[in-house]
């Protein structure tokens, strides 16, 4: 690209952070939220821990080219700062917990997301991605916090096809997807639900965010309840999947319903790599390598738990020491 048409795309993307800028930085990290163990807390028996991430989330991540920095629970706006000033974007994952625990995922994600708007609405390119509950959080997050808008309904270990809006082809999520991907999403039930929560238009439209977000997809839950299953930002690269395109690849748990097929596979791999691609449009970096080498999630050590009656084969689990070796100083 030469130096007249770098500076135009520079002096566009700020006008209009939306630009599908440049990509840029080809060793992305991406920061993944941990939260409470309230969901897995039963399979370490005498052990306890602080927060965990699934493991399957930082390979879904890995599997299309980024690294991972797990982000702490509970920690003040200085340390959520440096986050987002060392990272390429942020990934809140599914699981289950509460938006009102002081000091918990809720705030955690609420502070993150409020720092993550400030780089949007200065012209830095910086994406978000929710997955499940991280969708949800997103929502949260985008009322400040002050309101939890998600409605009940039930989907569990079921997988589905999606039920797409009339323009989805003008969203960035889908805007480029191959006719294949297109067709398998739309057709094979691909999309693997486990969720008690969601969000739908009414409640985004009782709330006055339907100026700000655009739905992309939509399904039913068992009793014909319809929810988001996707979306995103008008404005800025956040998106949300009500849906869990990780599973697919990295979860194996037998009788959970989790699409294991080709297809199923390399529609989990399309979203992976969308992301992925996102966030290499951001160049924030580290000070310094060693600092790098230090924060990164290659320094844990994941435990096995598909042997236990859980959803995950493998969870990153965390004490509140390791944040004192991890405070990105």
């Amino acid at each position: 690209m030469n130096t007249f048409l770098r500076t135009f795309v520079y002096i566009f993307s700020i006008a209009s952070p939306v630009l599908a800028t440049e990509v840029k930085n080809d060793r992305p990290i991406i920061g993944v939220l941990s939260q409470e163990t309230f969901i897995v807390a039963s399979y370490f028996l005498n052990e306890t821990y602080d927060s965990f991430i699934a493991s399957s989330n930082v390979k879904f991540l890995e599997s299309a080219g980024a690294r991972v920095l797990p982000i702490w629970i509970g920690q003040d706006e200085g340390y959520y700062r440096r986050v987002v000033k060392y990272t390429n974007g942020l990934f809140f994952p599914g699981g289950g917990t509460y938006f009102n625990e002081t000091g918990g995922y809720g705030e955690a994600a609420n502070k993150l997301y409020q720092i993550a708007l400030e780089y949007n609405t200065k012209g830095v390119y910086y994406p978000i991605w929710g997955t499940c509950l991280g969708m949800q959080v997103i929502i949260f997050a985008a009322l400040k916090g002050k309101r939890d808008i998600r409605v009940g309904c039930y989907l569990v270990k079921e997988a589905k096809s999606l039920d797409f809006t009339e323009d989805y082809k003008n969203s960035r999520l889908y805007g480029d997807a191959s006719s294949e991907v297109i067709s398998i999403l739309e057709k094979e039930n691909c999309t693997y639900n486990l969720h008690r929560f969601c969000l739908t238009k009414q409640v985004l439209k009782d709330n006055n965010m339907l100026d700000f977000w655009k739905i992309s997809s939509t399904n039913k839950d068992v009793n014909g309840f319809e929810f988001i299953s996707s979306m995103e930002h008008k404005d800025y690269p956040i998106y949300g999947v009500q849906f869990h395109p990780e599973k697919n690849s990295f979860e194996f748990k037998k009788d959970s319903g989790f699409p294991h097929s080709f297809n199923s596979i390399k529609v989990a791999q399309y979203f992976a790599n969308f992301f992925v691609n996102e966030c290499k449009k951001n160049v924030n970096s580290f000070s310094n390598d060693a600092l790098e080498a230090k924060e990164l999630i290659f320094n844990f050590n994941p435990k096995y738990t598909g042997i236990n009656d859980t959803y995950y084969e493998q969870l990153y689990v965390f004490l509140k020491k390791d944040f004192e070796k991890h405070q990105l100083l």
